[in-house]
């Protein structure tokens, strides 16, 4: 009788040693896990971002925005105007916002720089061509030269100025507001 019980203790701390080592297992396992998932969302947004410079970056010579004469990186004012707030662009650029902010605002907070409409152009500091509203957001830039057609005494010219194109795609990383 003595000998049953001790085999039964015996087997009772294998099972519980055989569940310890399962246990130990199946934590080791989801700790795998979470890393290799954070490795891949982590991958996804670098993803993303190269993607959204790689775009910015050919987005100057595009033809919604490239000027008429032959400059490199200039994007033509009153053609950005023309296609500010279109919502069809919303879908056909995989941003969360693209603006054009002009050199003068390179320093204001985004609240208080001047948007441009029809009525206030060229007089203004940002061109929005859309903006979705992401509650998070990583914004890349690139510098541009901003052209317009002026006349002045019956000649018409071209007035350039530098500018920064913008353009943000939804971070879901990250946890704080906009940044300026």
């Amino acid at each position: 009788m003595k000998k049953n019980k001790r085999s039964q203790v015996r087997m009772q701390e294998m099972a519980f040693m055989l569940v310890g080592v399962i246990l130990f297992f199946v934590f080791v396992g989801l700790f795998g896990v979470t890393i290799l998932f954070n490795m891949l969302k982590s991958s996804a947004q670098q993803t993303a971002d190269n993607n959204a410079l790689t775009a910015i970056k050919n987005l100057a010579s595009s033809p919604e925005f490239y000027c008429a004469t032959s400059k490199t990186n200039c994007i033509d004012g009153d053609k950005a105007m023309a296609l500010s707030n279109d919502l069809n662009y919303t879908k056909f650029y995989s941003f969360s916002r693209l603006e054009i902010i002009k050199s003068i605002a390179f320093d204001k907070n985004r609240a208080d720089m001047i948007k441009c409409t029809m009525a206030n152009y060229p007089n203004c500091e940002e061109i929005v061509i859309f903006d979705k509203h992401a509650r998070y957001e990583k914004s890349v830039t690139s510098y541009v030269a901003l052209c317009r057609i002026e006349s002045e005494n019956g000649y018409s010219y071209q007035k350039c100025e530098l500018a920064k194109l913008e353009a943000a795609t939804e971070d879901k990383d990250i946890k704080s507001p906009k940044s300026k």
